[in-house]
């Protein structure tokens, strides 16, 4: 389940869903450090109609939103903007979240 908003630092981070956002914008999920929002799809368009994401996408995408987001606020430019790190560190947390017992 994902949160509608957390605190990091004093920051209350808002995530939204917005589709059409992320349709414009070519992403499945963005994380907006001056608005401190994290935007995320569920579905995508094709030529006929809308199509949702599957669960785990989803998930997967919030958790490598997440970590781009408490990379920012370490102040650390070369590591929040790194995709090959984020994606990892968010893969591997998402995991944790989705296995533990």
């Amino acid at each position: 389940m994902l949160p509608q908003q957390f605190n990091l630092l004093g920051h209350t981070i808002t995530v939204k869903i917005d589709n059409s956002y992320c349709q414009e914008n070519e992403c499945i999920g963005r994380f907006i450090p001056w608005d401190n929002t994290i935007m995320l799809a569920t579905k995508y368009k094709t030529e006929k109609t809308w199509r949702k994401y599957k669960p785990s996408v989803i998930e997967h995408t919030f958790h490598h939103e997440l970590i781009h987001c408490i990379l920012y606020y370490t102040g650390h430019e070369d590591l929040w903007l790194n995709e090959q790190l984020v994606d990892l560190i968010g893969g591997l947390y998402h995991q944790y979240e989705t296995t533990k017992r």
